[in-house]
């Protein structure tokens, strides 16, 4: 009979087709290994799957890739020819690893992402007679009630107990799979006298702030008497200590996402759980993150009650004293700040941070000496703080002790050499100093690390404009406004350059932006005064200067300011009154000297305008106008000697090219040439 070729023989197949064999066994394998990865499954088998079918897969690619047929006649002559579907084999060698490492990326990354929920997982309490006594029945019924109001937590039952012998390896594992945040279980025993019970309460990924439990948290055995079972006494009790546990550990989570009123409303719910001490977390500490969270949140009355109630829990807790120390300062009732920082002291007197926030009061006080002996206490005792140095440089700042404060600075910026902050202020002391070129570097740096830094461009800018290179000023100033639009100071400033430039509308109307951002600020209405006086609207500058004076009466530039004003307008009694308080208010200001004398000159009053040039000369004896000035009332008097001696100081002193030749007409007047 003869042999039908044309039948399919598996076996044959089998012996011919080896890679197809291996293949399907490896797309099997990864299919069952994907499906179990995507269900959370990373056990060892899943594992295994995973490698035998990426593996076998690649394997079975390659041997079809690379396998050659012999020519069809035996020993016939002819080359060896690759199969068909080699592409397709070549292609999978690539593409199989691709898919893996995409596959198992993805997993990855889907098993970091946080889920939607925080899920608490409750086991089954170990125990006997679980139907009689109802332990996990009624835990899951508490949270779930103390919970119900929040959408974003579940509570979910894991449907079997977890074992003393399996702990918290398994308790976590569990909780890994499940992405859940917190996993309560537990065990407990009934003897004829008492009840022994342990609970563990696991948080696999503690959020930030999250404090340490107590070892009642921690699966330390706890003896109660059986009645206290028998009559769902205990239960009651260990429901309601969960439920506040729950409530605070999702509290610290919202707490640490900034979400103020969330952490808020979640650690009130919690002390609302029992009103009995959990010895596991004191109330205290749940009062105490609230009253953070009610500062942050600028609710300073809430949160001073809430440290309040911790002290009377806690007397000796020295970070709430510290604590309510920080809100005092805040609201500017520094004396109960300082009561405050210094009863913490009194319990922790080797902590820096204390005598870091007591100096600060110290400087809010004006009491800089004592702001500076705490400072460097904080730096004896922590070295490496940089705010410490920080802080104590604002002392020496205001003690006129600029090198000091430099000083402090670079120790700060040593330190912490990506403080955007310190560089500003470094720039301003160096500004200060007049060293302009050291303070634009600084600037530069502040920038450099935070580009979004407007008070740095504007800093930056008043520097360009000290330096008479109005354009970059102007540059910079328009980058301070863009990054912060309600940036008054700024508005301010270019206007003060576009004065420079003579360009006075655009000046007063940067002021009136200024002013409408900031309407208490007297600095923008003296600003416009100077404006419309260089444009001779002499009224409308001295409403502005009213009002500046009306905001700041402590303001001694505005007097002087006003007092040009009325001598514009041929004021001089109102001119000279406005100078008298400049100098009441600054007496050794050698500018209004030289004013008030221009005053009394335009008056008459020869003697008083000499005795003012004096006394600017004597204050600055390289100022140049108050010699002109003097030689003219000289002149006026008939003194020519004094007069000629004076307008020649004059002229070594000045770079005025309108005043200079001011100056060489008078002296030829006098010479008689």
């Amino acid at each position: 009979m003869k042999e039908n070729t044309s039948r399919f023989n598996w076996l044959d197949l089998t012996k011919k087709s080896p890679g197809w064999i291996t293949g399907f066994i490896a797309f099997v394998s990864a299919v069952v290994g994907f499906i179990k990865l995507w269900q959370g499954d990373t056990s060892l088998v899943t594992a295994v799957l995973l490698v035998v079918g990426v593996g076998g897969g690649w394997l079975g690619c390659a041997y079809l890739a690379f396998k050659r047929t012999p020519p069809l006649v035996e020993g016939g002559k002819g080359t060896w020819k690759y199969p068909r579907w080699r592409p397709w084999a070549l292609a999978g060698l690539v593409i199989i690893p691709l898919l893996a490492a995409g596959g198992v990326g993805y997993n990855l990354y889907q098993q970091a992402q946080s889920p939607a929920k925080v899920i608490i997982l409750i086991a089954d309490f170990d125990g006997p007679e679980p139907q009689k006594y109802r332990v996990t029945e009624t835990v899951l019924a508490r949270l779930r009630a103390a919970l119900e109001s929040y959408d974003d937590v579940q509570v979910e039952a894991l449907g079997q107990a977890i074992t003393e012998a399996e702990g918290s390896v398994t308790a976590c594992a569990e909780g890994e799979k499940r992405k859940a945040a917190i996993v309560i279980w537990g065990w407990y025993g009934v003897t004829a006298e008492a009840v022994p019970l342990s609970v563990h309460f696991e948080v696999p990924r503690p959020p930030k702030y999250m404090p340490e439990l107590g070892p009642e948290a921690k699966g330390l055995v706890q003896t109660m008497a059986v009645a206290k079972l028998e009559s769902f006494t205990l239960q009651t009790r260990l429901s309601a200590e969960m439920a506040y546990l729950s409530l605070f550990t999702v509290g610290v989570a919202r707490y640490a996402a900034e979400d103020w009123d969330g952490a808020i409303a979640r650690f009130g719910d919690a002390l609302n759980q029992t009103v009995e001490p959990v010895p596991a977390l004191d109330q205290s500490t749940v009062h105490f993150h609230r009253a953070n969270a009610y500062y942050h949140k600028g609710d300073l009355d809430r949160a001073i009650a809430d440290l309040d109630r911790v002290i009377k829990l806690k007397p000796d807790y020295a970070e709430a004293y510290s604590n309510r120390g920080d809100v005092y300062n805040f609201k500017g009732d520094f004396d109960r700040a300082m009561a405050d920082y210094e009863q913490a002291i009194k319990l922790k007197p080797d902590v820096a941070w204390l005598y870091i926030n007591r100096g600060a009061t110290h400087a809010y006080k004006g009491d800089i000496d004592c702001a500076i002996a705490d400072f460097d206490k904080a730096i004896k005792l922590a070295p490496d703080i940089a705010t410490a140095y920080y802080n104590r440089r604002i002392s020496y700042a205001n003690k006129g002790d600029l090198d000091g404060a430099i000083a402090d600075y670079d120790r700060s910026i040593k330190l912490k050499p990506d403080y955007a902050e310190v560089y500003n202020d470094r720039g301003l002391a160096y500004a200060n100093k007049g060293d302009l070129d050291r303070a634009i570097a600084d600037f530069d740096k502040a920038i450099k690390l935070k580009p979004d830094y407007s008070q740095a461009y504007n800093n930056r800018g008043n520097r360009y404009a000290d330096k008479g290179d109005l354009a970059r000023a102007i540059a910079d100033f328009d980058k301070a406004i863009k990054l912060k639009p309600d940036n008054a100071a700024a508005y301010n400033n270019r206007g003060l350059v576009y004065v420079d430039k003579g360009d006075f509308d655009c000046a007063i109307a940067d002021f009136d932006q200024s002013i409408k951002l900031a309407p208490d600020v007297a600095l923008p209405y003296n600003s416009r005064g100077i404006a419309y006086v260089e444009k001779g609207e002499y009224d409308l500058a001295i409403a502005d200067y009213d009002r500046a004076i009306e905001l700041r009466p402590d303001m001694a530039e505005v007097y002087g300011n006003r007092g040009n004003a009325y001598v514009e307008k041929g004021e001089y009694d109102k001119a000279i009154a406005d100078y008298d308080k400049f100098i009441e208010l600054k007496p050794s200001d050698a500018g209004v000297y030289h004013s008030r004398g221009l005053a009394y000159r335009y008056k008459g009053e020869y003697d008083k305008a000499i005795a003012d040039y004096d006394r600017a000369i004597e204050l600055r004896p390289d100022y140049a106008n108050p010699y002109y000035g003097r030689g003219l009332a000289h002149k006026m008097r008939g003194e020519k000697e004094e007069a000629i001696r004076d307008l020649e100081r004059f002229l070594e002193l000045s770079e005025d090219e309108y005043w200079r030749e001011e100056a060489e007409k008078q002296l030829r007047e006098l010479k008689g040439e």
